[in-house]
């Protein structure tokens, strides 16, 4: 992974939080606004979805209309759910779900990780 800086984000708190993107496990869409979802810690931001998906690079992935998901978190793919290394399980929907099956398969995700149904 080529270095990466810190981006400044700053809560619906007002308190100041300094991100590397690779933390980062997902955006979640909430209205005009986001959650960024980290390890340890969840900021809800002014930023809506499609603003974070300008900002962040481009291993993160849209999967849902609701979610930005950073594609190196990822461990499973059934045919409605994601399961990323966290244990988080996130929806894809159906129109979705064979574009982000072949874009994994073509980045090399393993086939034992995509399945047909859970």
């Amino acid at each position: 992974m080529k270095t990466e800086k810190n981006m400044k984000f700053t809560g619906l708190d007002k308190q100041q939080y300094y991100l590397y993107p690779h933390d980062i496990y997902y955006v979640k869409a909430d209205n005009i606004r986001s959650w960024l979802i980290c390890e340890n810690l969840a900021i809800h931001i002014a930023y809506p979805i499609l603003f974070m998906e300008e900002l962040l690079p481009d291993y993160f992935l849209r999967t849902h209309r609701s979610f930005l998901v950073n594609q190196n978190f990822i461990t499973a793919l059934y045919h409605h759910t994601l399961i990323l290394n966290n244990k988080f399980r996130l929806p894809v929907p159906e129109k979705k779900y064979q574009w982000l099956k072949s874009y994994l398969e073509n980045a090399g995700f393993s086939n034992r990780h995509l399945h047909a149904d859970i």
